[in-house]
């Protein structure tokens, strides 16, 4: 029999330099936090981090400058989605998308863009459930063999 797992006690909030170290632990990344933190003190970007009993246990970005969407202009991309591997499946993925969503719906936003490759099929079906459809557009990736999904989602103001 197993046991449930055990309650997780998250909070999202910006990232700062002092989080930096933990997450590089839980999230390596050869210096992409620092990078990320860097554009977000310059206001292209809100970088965010899930923390589980204040222990760093997930990231995603906004992305300011936006991706052209047909119909609906530039609109901010969500995207560096990541979730340390022993909390995958708990919801945090989830929790760390609502909470780029109501970033950008504080900034005026009525739409977000997430980039993901095709064949990501865990990601796919994540972005799927939470309301984004894929435009038909495909954007090109620098080293990649194939273009990423260009999804959206419109944001209702209410949430």
């Amino acid at each position: 029999m197993h046991s449930a797992a055990p309650e997780l006690d998250i909070e999202i909030r910006d990232a700062t330099a002092a989080d930096l170290p933990a997450l590089e632990h839980v999230l390596p990344s050869a210096g992409e936090h620092a990078r990320q933190l860097a554009n977000a003190v310059a206001g292209r970007r809100s970088f965010l981090v899930a923390l589980d009993a204040g222990r760093p246990v997930g990231t995603v970005v906004v992305r300011w400058t936006g991706v052209t969407v047909e119909g609906l202009g530039a609109l901010p991309e969500i995207g560096s989605l990541a979730v340390a591997p022993a909390v995958r499946g708990r919801g945090i993925g989830t929790r760390l998308v609502a909470a780029a969503e109501q970033r950008v719906r504080e900034r005026g936003g009525s739409a977000a863009v997430l980039l993901v490759a095709e064949s990501n099929d865990g990601a796919r079906r994540l972005y799927e459930r939470l309301g984004y459809r894929d435009t038909g557009r495909r954007r090109p990736v620098t080293g990649a063999d194939r273009p990423d999904l260009v999804l959206v989602r419109e944001l209702a103001a209410d949430r």
